[in-house]
């Protein structure tokens, strides 16, 4: 059986792709950790950009 799945051209490509969607996946993941991190630390705001 031959099909297409997340651009590979057999079903043998498949683990391929697999690991590299585990790649992007883990990646996203640590940029949204980041960015949640980066929003919720403490600290003084500063509402003047000039002031900083």
């Amino acid at each position: 059986m031959i099909s297409s799945i997340a651009g590979g051209a057999r079903m043998g490509a498949f683990h391929q792709n697999e690991s590299l969607l585990d790649t992007i996946t883990r990646r996203l993941r640590n940029i949204g950790k980041w960015f949640k991190d980066t929003l919720t630390q403490k600290g003084v705001p500063c509402h003047d950009y000039r002031t900083c």
